[in-house]
This record gives C-alpha cells, sequence and structure tokens, in this order.
C-alpha cells in the first residue's frame, strides 16, 4: 500500500498546478480540492490538454476521475540543454528535459478514470506533466502527487461494498420515487501485519493526524495486480485500530470509503 502524504504538513507536495486549457466555469485549481466531482475542464471542443504541476518533493502522481481515453505521465527536473553560442541542433533534433525520471502510458476507460505512477524520487522541485485524451472535452477531478508513505499490502480476504446516496421515498399513493445519486466504493475489513514502528505511523502520525481528510492511496502494491480499480481518493471511516501481536510486528485493521 501506497499513500501520497508529507508527515510534516498532511498534504501532498504540489506547490502549482497548470493547464493548457480550462473552461472558466471549471478552473483548474478544483484538482486541489477535496471534491471529486467538482472538476476541471478544458475549453469547449478541447479534447488534448496537458496538467503540468510544480512539485517540491516526491516519487508519486495520482490522477482521479477523468473522461480521458489515455495519458502520458512525464516527471522531470524541469531543466534544458542550453545550447554554447555559436552552435545549432542538428534538423530533427529538439533540446528537452535531461533528468526525465519516467514516462508512462495509460489506457483509460473514458469515464471515471484513474491513474497511479510512481517515478524516481527528486528531493528538490520537480515538473510533471499529464497529457490527457479525450473523446470529448478533457477532464478531471483530483490530482495529488509528493512524497509516498510505503506499508505492507492487505492481507486477502479484503471486502468490498459500496454506499449509495440515492434517494428512496414510499409517496401515500404506494407509488416509489427516487433520485439516483452517486454511488461510492467502501473497502472493509481490511487487515494488514507491520512493524509496530509502521503500524504507529499509519495509525497516528497519518489517519490520526488528517483525521476524516481524503488522501490519494494505492492500496494494492503488488505488480502482479496493476488493477487501476485499487488506485483510491478515500477517506478512513474510523481511525485504525492496532493488535500488538508481538515485540516487534502489529496487526492492523481499517476501513475506507471513497469520496465524491
Amino acid at each position: 500500500m501506497k499513500i501520497i502524504i508529507d508527515i510534516d504538513t498532511g498534504l501532498d507536495n504540489i506547490t502549482t498546478v497548470a493547464a493548457t486549457s480550462a473552461d472558466p466555469d471549471f478552473p483548474v485549481i478544483n484538482l486541489q480540492d477535496d471534491f471529486p466531482t467538482n472538476l476541471w475542464k478544458a475549453a469547449a471542443g478541447v479534447t488534448i490538454a496537458t496538467l503540468t504541476l510544480t512539485v517540491s518533493k516526491g516519487s508519486a502522481v495520482e490522477l482521479f476521475n477523468t473522461n480521458a481515453i489515455s495519458a502520458v505521465v512525464t516527471a522531470g527536473s524541469g531543466a534544458t540543454y542550453t545550447l554554447e553560442a555559436g552552435y545549432s541542433l542538428e534538423a530533427g533534433y529538439i533540446l528537452q528535459d535531461d533528468e526525465v525520471s519516467t514516462m508512462t502510458t495509460y489506457d483509460l476507460p473514458g469515464v471515471h478514470g484513474r491513474l497511479w505512477a510512481d517515478y524516481s524520487e527528486f528531493t528538490i522541485p520537480h515538473v510533471v506533466t499529464i497529457v490527457l485524451i479525450a473523446t470529448s472535452a478533457v477532464s478531471a477531478g483530483i490530482v495529488r502527487a509528493g512524497m509516498i508513505e510505503t506499508f505492507k499490502d492487505p492481507a486477502y480476504g479484503l471486502g468490498e461494498g459500496s454506499n449509495d446516496y440515492s434517494i428512496e421515498r414510499e409517496l401515500n399513493n404506494g407509488m416509489d420515487y427516487f433520485r439516483k445519486r452517486n454511488v461510492v466504493r467502501t473497502f472493509l475489513n481490511l487487515v494488514m501485519v507491520e512493524t509496530r514502528a509502521n503500524a504507529f505511523k499509519y495509525k497516528h502520525d497519518i489517519f490520526d493526524a488528517v483525521g476524516p481528510k481524503a488522501l490519494a492511496i494505492k492500496l494494492i502494491d503488488n505488480s502482479s495486480i496493476p488493477d487501476d480499480e485499487f488506485v483510491l481518493f478515500a477517506k478512513r471511516i474510523d481511525s485504525p485500530e492496532i493488535e500488538h501481536i508481538s515485540r516487534t510486528h502489529s496487526r492492523i485493521t481499517f476501513n475506507f470509503r471513497e469520496v465524491v
């Protein structure tokens, strides 16, 4: 399991977010609030747009609730080569970031898409770009990037449920009224065994410290299970519980609920 959080602040490490296009009613700042359904949208008809994040330090980025069908993620120092006076490039060559850490291409579903990209850690300010392609005006709900805290993956047997916020009423005449609203996933009865130091960090330094604040979480980090369904923007349902099972290790039980 991985969580994007700077324990010193309880936040991520993004300092600025810019987009090559934005609808005035759906500004890029919406990507940094805590509401995935409060979208950034490119201007009408703009189906290719680039998000540029300035990140103070870190090694991972999460994008959540996008309508893109593909994405290319690049992380680099932002530095470029500078030619000495009198020199020029041969035709067909371009100057580019000389410290690019990673370039990852994602296929996305076109609705409620999500991605998580790890890259080699930068301990200094750097730039993450996300190029998004959609079939209509590009949009996304949440972006987080920065330092990560890594823990064991939950044990097998984890449960997945949902909270349905639809409104249902039985009217006086016996008819049923309903209004369809959002359904969010819950992950219940999660268990992992960690060192006691990591267990205290998980409970006290992260989830007790941030309380009900939602965080960017990669629930399963096992490379053999690359399912993007385990990329979450979620809050803890209640405070994690620790059972000390030995002098060196503890069992943690916890539950997550995605937010809207």
